[in-house]
């Protein structure tokens, strides 16, 4: 993301933001909120899940998050923070009490989970079947996981041994192929053997999406670019952004002079620099904040307005539904803008 959004009511909302990705499923649920609790409906809006929970996540691969939390007032807003994560499937039965300090959702099958003695991995029935012996750890992508111990990344396969030896600063989860590692003050791109197929000397570098990968170059000072090289290390796309997204559905949205738009995949300007805030397409939509609006609202491919400026804030599509803030209220609206689920608090 590249702007910062409103200051969001609920530290639910904070994680929410990042967390709402793959959830297409039709058994596939999502959380609500009335009267304080939090529960689950089904992509026409019907309560599947009662409202019963303190804070109640989104769902991957037909298992959802939810957590106990304390409530906190600061300057007359009300934060939840989280205590101890748990698991429940579709119908609303508990797979996993709520134990684990911080949780992910589920990837191919896992989820990553922090015990408090260490960082491990679970499968669906709630079982260790990689034992939490990692300072951190990230999402099984491809077969692979990227972990830490001690201070270096490495990677291990399902069956937790370590297939690629701890040796960077930081490493991502594989996609398409590649991972994107950092190595002191260099990226770099390894194949699933651990060799290294691209070096850049670059201020930071992103994942590949749709065959290119955003890389960020210095230009001297405190000044830098974004640009975006191919799987063989070429720049295709030069640097020439202030700064830039993933590719999603062909395009992706840049920065230049505090303007937003996006570009198409030969870097040509697709939707015209016109946006405060821009983000990810997902499902035909990607939701915007106008220059002279503070509000979140809508376009499809073609930069049409398709869902007016009405929200303070907004998630992604995903199944065909957005998560949208109106004030402090919470709801649901589809792919035209209408209310599946009525913004609650």
């Amino acid at each position: 993301m590249l702007k910062k959004s409103a200051v969001i009511m609920s530290l639910f909302v904070l994680f929410s933001f990042c967390g709402a990705s793959g959830q297409s499923e039709s058994d596939e649920l999502y959380p609500i909120v009335r009267d304080g609790k939090e529960g689950y409906i089904n992509k026409t809006g019907g309560i599947v899940v009662d409202p019963q929970f303190d804070i109640a996540y989104f769902f991957s691969e037909g298992i959802g998050l939810f957590s106990t939390a304390l409530k906190r007032e600061v300057d007359g807003h009300v934060y939840k923070i989280p205590q101890k994560w748990g698991y429940i499937d579709s119908g609303g039965k508990v797979i996993v009490p709520p134990r684990f300090r911080t949780a992910q959702l589920f990837s191919n099958g896992v989820a990553c989970v922090d015990t408090g003695e260490g960082v491990g991995f679970i499968d669906t029935t709630g079982k260790l079947i990689i034992e939490p012996r990692f300072r951190q750890a990230k999402d099984f992508t491809e077969g692979l996981a990227p972990v830490q111990t001690d201070e270096k990344w490495g990677y291990i396969g399902k069956d937790g041994l370590m297939l690629i030896a701890p040796q960077f600063d930081d490493a991502n989860s594989f996609s398409e192929g590649l991972a994107c590692v950092k190595m002191k003050d260099d990226y770099a791109y390894i194949n699933k053997s651990g060799q290294i197929v691209i070096r850049l000397s670059a201020a930071d570098a992103g994942d590949f999406h749709e065959g290119l990968a955003r890389v960020v170059m210095n230009n001297g000072g405190d000044k830098s670019s974004s640009g975006y090289i191919d799987k063989s290390g070429r720049m295709v796309i030069r640097p020439r952004f202030d700064d830039a997204c993933d590719f999603h559905e062909g395009l992706a949205c840049v920065e230049v002079n505090g303007e937003m738009g996006y570009i198409d995949r030969t870097g040509r300007i697709a939707i015209a620099l016109q946006f405060g805030i821009a983000e990810d397409f997902s499902e035909g939509r990607a939701k915007v904040v106008k220059l002279d609006c503070g509000l979140y609202g809508f376009i499809d491919k073609e930069g049409r307005i398709v869902i007016e400026p009405q929200f303070a804030w907004a998630g992604h599509f995903s199944g065909g539904l957005a998560h949208v803030m109106v004030e402090d209220k919470r709801g649901y609206v589809d792919r035209f803008g209408n209310y599946v689920w009525w913004p609650t608090k």
